[in-house]
C-alpha cells in the first residue's frame, strides 16, 4: 500500500495532465485513490475498504474546467452513527445517520433544498452515486433518482474525496471525468508539513491530574451538559452559564466563589422564560456610558411556544435573545430580542471594549442564518453597554473555507485587535485577521499557526505578557486532536508564526473525539489560571460534563515541555510517544481528596499525578 501511495503521488505532483476519464477505483481495486494523514485502503471482497472514519480519501487527479462528471458505486456499512459524505471541492453531499437521508452544504450546494426527501440509502445496500456539472449546473443523482439541480457557475471544482465519518465504506467502482486535472500533491503536501510540526512541536500533558479539575456539573446518561461560558465579577465570584442538551435549552447556571474550587447551581435566578432560549448562552460583562455595570447572556434563538423539542424549527424563533442583570447577577430579567439582523449560529463569541468605551462583538452564520456552509463572520458595535447594537456588517468571508467562532481580544501594546477564528472545514490551519483601527478595517483573514488550530479560542494574559488561550485541538495530525488544550505563548508568536517561545498543554481528555472545548478563562489575583468547559470527562455512559480546571504558568514551562518532547519523540508510535510525554512530565500524586459539594453536582475528583512543567493548583 505504501508502494501504491507513492506511485500515485508521483502522477499527481506532475503538471497539470489532459482530461477524460480517469478510473479511481475500478473492478475493486484502487488505481488512484490516496487516504489523507496516512489513512490506508484497504482491500475487500470486489471492493476497496475505507475504514479510518475520520479521514478523506481522495482521487489522485483535481477535476478542472466546466464539466465534470463523479460516480460512484458503493455501499455504506455502520450508517446509523454517521455523517458519512463525498466532498467536491468546498461542496459536500452526505447521508444523515440511521433514517438514511440526504444533507449538503457549501457555496452551491447550500441552495440544494433536501429537507423532507425521502429516505435514498439503507445501512448495507449497494447504490450509484452520479455528479455531473455540466451546462452551468450540478446535478445529483443516486440510482437514476435526481436529487438536486442547481446553478454552479464557479470556476474551478476542487479534490473529490470520500470520508467515512463513523462509518466504513466499500467502494467497487469510482470514476472522474473532466477536461483537465491537476495535481492533487498539494493537499498531501499540507499533511506532511503538519506531521512535521506535530513531531516537534513541543507540548506536555495535564490531563492525567484529576486534582486541577471540578465538575460544575456532572452529565448522565440521559444528560449531556454542554457550551458553557463564564464571566469573572470583581468581588471574585465567576458565573457560568450552558445549555443541554447539545445546543440545547439554556437555564443551567452555577456560581464560584472561590476561584473555581467549589460551585453553587443557580438556576433559580433567572427569569422562566430564559429556558426557551437555545443554543451556547454566552455571558459578558459591559459597563455602560452612565458607569453601570450589567451582565448581559445572549444565546442563538428564543423558541417558539409551539416547538416540540430545542432543535424543531429554530430558525423561526427570535434572533438573539438576552437575559440582563443590573446587580452583578443577583437577580436577572428578560430583554428584547436584537431581530432578524441578528439571525445566527450562535451568538456572540467573543466581545471586547474598544478604546472609546464602547463594546465590538463578533458572531457567525451561514446562509440566511442558518448552519450551513459557506459560514461567515459578522461583528457589531453597542455604544449604551449592550442595549442596543449596530448594523452587523461581514468582516471575514473566504472562498473554500468556514470561518465561524470569533474570538478578538486586544494585543498586550493595546493597539492592535486580533481575531482568532475556528475553521469549519478542518482541513488545514484555523483563520486569523488584525485591525490597528478599533475594527474599523481588517487585514485578509489568513493561517494561523499550527499550534493554534482549533474550535472556540478564548485567553488570558498573564502578568509577564505571555497569552494563555485555551480551545479545543484541531490542529492536523495533533496528537491532542479533538481535546481540550491550552496554547501558552507571546502575542508576537501569532503574528510571525514562530514556535520560539510557545508550548502546548493537554488540560482536559475527551471521552468522546472533538465534542467538548467551548471554554470560559479567567486570571485570578494569584496567578491561577480557572478554564471551565464541557467534556466527556469519564470513559463510561455517562455523557459530556461541565468542568473547571485550575492551573498555573511558568516560565520553564516550554523548556520542560520541549525536554518531554524531545525524548518521546525516540519512543517511536505515537501511543508510546503520549505514554512517555506523561511519564516524563508528571511525578509524585497523591492520594484522592475532595473538597465540600456547594451545590448539585459539584464535586472534585480523585487525584492522579501531578505535572512539572505547568504546576497545579490544588483545592486546598
Amino acid at each position: 500500500m505504501k508502494r501504491l501511495f507513492w506511485i500515485v503521488m508521483a502522477v499527481a505532483a506532475s503538471a497539470t495532465l489532459p482530461g477524460a476519464e480517469r478510473a479511481v477505483v475500478t473492478g475493486g481495486r484502487a488505481v488512484g485513490l490516496v487516504g489523507a494523514n496516512g489513512a490506508q485502503v484497504e482491500p475487500g471482497d470486489g471492493c476497496v475498504v475505507l475504514a479510518d472514519h475520520k479521514a478523506l480519501y481522495y482521487a489522485s487527479g483535481v477535476p478542472e474546467g466546466p464539466d465534470v462528471e463523479v460516480r460512484v458505486k458503493m455501499a455504506i456499512d455502520g450508517l446509523a452513527n454517521s455523517a458519512a459524505v463525498l466532498k467536491l471541492g468546498d461542496q459536500f453531499y452526505g447521508f444523515e445517520g440511521a433514517d438514511g437521508k440526504v444533507f449538503s452544504g457549501g457555496g452551491v450546494l447550500a441552495k440544494a433544498n433536501l429537507r423532507g426527501q425521502p429516505p435514498v440509502v439503507s445501512d448495507g445496500r449497494v447504490f450509484e452515486l452520479v455528479v455531473t456539472r455540466a451546462g452551468g449546473r450540478m446535478r445529483l443523482a443516486i440510482d437514476g433518482k435526481e436529487l438536486f439541480n442547481v446553478p454552479d457557475r464557479r470556476s474551478t471544482f476542487g479534490p473529490v474525496a470520500l470520508r467515512p465519518w463513523r462509518a466504513t465504506m466499500r467502494v467497487y467502482d469510482f470514476t472522474v471525468k473532466a477536461g483537465l486535472f491537476a495535481p492533487v500533491a498539494e493537499v498531501f503536501a499540507r499533511e506532511r508539513k503538519a506531521a512535521r510540526i506535530a513531531e516537534t512541536f513541543p507540548w506536555v500533558d495535564l490531563s492525567g491530574d484529576k486534582t486541577k479539575d471540578v465538575i460544575v456539573a456532572e452529565g448522565r446518561p440521559d444528560l449531556y451538559q454542554g457550551h458553557p461560558t463564564t464571566a469573572l465579577l470583581p468581588d471574585g465570584r465567576i458565573l457560568a452559564v450552558w445549555c443541554t442538551p447539545h445546543g440545547g435549552w439554556c437555564g443551567p447556571a452555577a456560581e464560584s466563589a472561590d476561584g473555581g474550587r467549589t460551585w453553587t447551581r443557580i438556576d433559580d435566578r433567572f427569569p422562566e422564560g430564559f429556558t426557551r432560549h437555545v443554543n451556547c448562552p454566552s455571558i459578558y460583562r459591559l459597563v455602560g456610558p452612565d458607569g453601570k455595570a450589567r451582565l448581559w447572556v445572549w444565546s442563538q434563538a428564543k423558541m417558539r411556544p409551539d416547538a416540540k423539542d430545542c432543535h424543531d424549527h429554530r430558525e423561526w424563533g427570535e434572533a438573539m435573545p438576552s437575559v440582563m442583570s443590573e446587580d452583578e447577577g443577583k437577580t436577572w430579567k428578560e430583554m428584547s430580542a436584537l431581530g432578524e439582523q441578528f439571525r445566527c449560529v450562535m451568538a456572540f463569541s467573543s466581545v471586547v471594549q474598544l478604546k472609546d468605551g464602547s463594546y465590538l462583538g463578533m458572531f457567525h452564520r451561514g446562509p440566511d442564518g442558518h448552519d450551513r456552509a459557506p459560514l461567515e463572520v459578522l461583528q457589531s458595535v453597542t455604544r449604551d453597554g449592550g442595549f442596543t447594537w449596530s448594523e452587523p456588517q461581514v468582516v471575514c468571508r473566504v472562498e473554500g473555507k468556514n470561518p465561524c467562532e470569533p474570538y478578538v481580544f486586544r494585543a498586550p501594546d493595546g493597539n492592535e485587535l486580533c481575531c482568532l477564528i475556528r475553521e469549519n472545514t478542518h482541513e488545514g490551519c484555523s483563520l486569523m485577521m488584525f485591525s490597528r483601527d478599533e475594527g474599523k478595517t481588517w487585514s485578509k483573514a489568513e493561517d494561523a499557526p499550527w499550534a493554534l488550530t482549533g474550535d472556540r479560542h478564548q485567553g488570558v494574559q498573564l502578568p509577564d505578557g505571555r497569552l494563555v488561550i485555551v480551545f479545543r485541538d484541531m490542529a492536523p495530525k495533533s496528537p491532542t486532536r479533538g481535546h481540550f488544550v491550552a496554547w501558552v505563548g507571546p502575542y508576537a508568536a501569532i503574528k510571525s508564526k514562530e514556535t520560539k517561545g510557545t508550548y502546548r498543554v493537554k488540560l482536559l481528555h475527551s471521552y468522546a473525539g472533538g465534542d467538548c472545548g467551548y471554554p470560559g478563562i479567567h486570571l485570578l489575583p494569584d496567578g491561577t489560571v480557572v478554564a471551565t468547559t464541557y467534556i466527556k470527562y469519564w470513559d463510561d455512559a455517562r455523557k459530556q460534563s461541565v468542568v473547571c480546571t485550575r492551573f498555573t504558568s511558568t516560565r520553564r514551562g516550554r523548556a520542560r515541555a520541549a525536554r518531554a518532547c524531545s525524548r518521546t519523540r525516540t519512543a517511536g508510535s505515537s501511543a508510546a510517544s503520549r505514554a512517555g510525554t506523561a511519564r516524563a512530565t508528571t511525578a509524585g500524586g497523591r492520594g484522592a481528596s475532595s473538597t465540600r459539594s456547594r451545590g448539585p453536582r459539584a464535586r472534585r475528583r480523585p487525584a492522579a499525578a501531578r505535572t512539572r512543567c505547568v504546576s497545579r493548583t490544588g483545592g486546598s
